[in-house]
């Protein structure tokens, strides 16, 4: 930076003087400078510009440096702060890289396990099905019976009735009113000697 300011106030001052006489010498009306007199000009204008580089450079030199070391440093959290997150991002892909290669021997662990589960489930729904089966089955086996009994009972009854109204009916059918009379009679008999 300080050799462009040093080059272009060296140069800037005679490029003009050199631009001042060519354009003065193609006007055409005014005479030629001598050399002497164009060097002096010169001179005074390096000099006129050297002062002003000198006190710019002075006034300008720590803002544009603290302007470029604020650059830098913030070029260098940011390079900082890239490297971390590099080493953040190489850290997770070491991770996922690890849980990947486990990956599949988890899966066939869980298969595996999935398997047992369902083999022992189906196990124990068997197991359950079958007592169930044998409940129902227990079930229907006493209510068969209790059917039967009760149906034997019935056809009892209904035996006895059956045999006590042939009975009446027979019974009815030979008895006169002379039998009748004779059985009240006994029956009484039998009550007084009772008492």
């Amino acid at each position: 930076m300080r050799r462009f300011l040093r080059a272009t106030a060296l140069i800037a001052p005679a490029a003009i003087l050199i631009a001042r006489a060519a354009a003065a010498s193609e006007s055409g009306g005014h005479e030629a400078m001598p050399l002497d007199a164009i060097l002096w000009e010169m001179g005074i204008k390096v000099l006129d510009v050297g002062i002003i580089a000198f006190f710019g450079f002075k006034l300008l030199s720590k803002p544009i440096a603290d302007a470029m070391a604020g650059r830098s440093a913030a070029v260098r959290a940011a390079l900082e702060d890239a490297k971390a997150g590099q080493r953040d991002a190489e850290a997770r892909l070491a991770e996922l890289k690890a849980r990947t290669a486990g990956l599949d021997k988890e899966i066939e662990a869980l298969r595996n396990q999935a398997a047992t589960d369902i083999e022992r489930e189906r196990a124990i729904l068997l197991k359950e099905g079958s007592a169930a089966a044998e409940h129902v089955a227990q079930h229907a086996r006493e209510t068969v019976r209790q059917e039967v009994a009760k149906a034997r009972a019935e056809l009892h009854r209904e035996a006895a009735l059956l045999a006590v109204n042939v009975a009446t009916a027979t019974v009815k059918a030979q008895i006169n009113a002379a039998d009748q009379q004779r059985i009240l009679d006994e029956y009484a008999t039998s009550l007084e000697h009772a008492r």
